[in-house]
């Protein structure tokens, strides 16, 4: 179910994403790839305390998760920067990372190989990237991200987030021995 708009969202809240829902997949993706995922419509609160919609592209069969995980942070008061789709950034899974974008699909592959990443299917999410980085051989990435537990958006072992997330048999890249990456949580179909 692509969204045909955000229209009904009241003047208090405030809209994230540009692209019309039925660009937000991306250009480039394969029809195969495409027919899987699903567009949905999520609320949060933004670090600035206000009530945002954004769009969130993912495996349709984790929608579900994914629409109950938003609705749970949503109530709890927990902030996001910012949810949009990778295709609001040019595509580019780095610019996402860099604005503080919490997203599911890109269209990419793992970190140093061709493997298809799990984001390449929608079957990933990173939260909060610049709060929650990935450490891998002495890198951070995103470049300047800071993992601080008295930051307000980070994750730990204790977050409603982690424990939600792991409650619907998603894994956390937290705690990886060859990469720990905090943002990330991933699923099969």
């Amino acid at each position: 179910m692509l969204l045909s708009a955000l229209a009904f969202a009241d003047a208090s809240t405030v809209v994230d994403g540009r692209l019309s829902p039925d660009s937000a997949i991306g250009p480039g993706v394969p029809a195969e790839v495409a027919r899987t995922l699903e567009v949905r419509e999520v609320g949060y609160v933004g670090f600035d305390g206000r009530h945002h919609r954004g769009r969130i592209v993912c495996a349709r069969s984790r929608c579900r998760d994914l629409s109950d995980l938003f609705d749970t942070l949503e109530k709890s008061g927990f902030p996001l920067r910012s949810v949009a789709p990778v295709a609001d950034f040019g595509g580019s899974d780095s610019s996402s990372m860099a604005h503080d974008n919490t997203y599911c699909f890109a269209w990419r592959g793992m970190w140093g190989g061709g493997t298809p990443s799990n984001h390449s299917r929608g079957l990933a999410i990173d939260i909060n990237p610049m709060e929650n980085p990935a450490f891998h051989r002495g890198f951070t990435v995103p470049p300047g991200a800071r993992h601080d537990l008295a930051i307000p958006g980070t994750l730990s072992d204790t977050s409603l987030a982690v424990r939600f997330l792991r409650h619907r048999g998603w894994h956390w890249g937290a705690h990886w021995r060859r990469v720990q990456d905090w943002q990330h949580f991933e699923t099969n179909p």
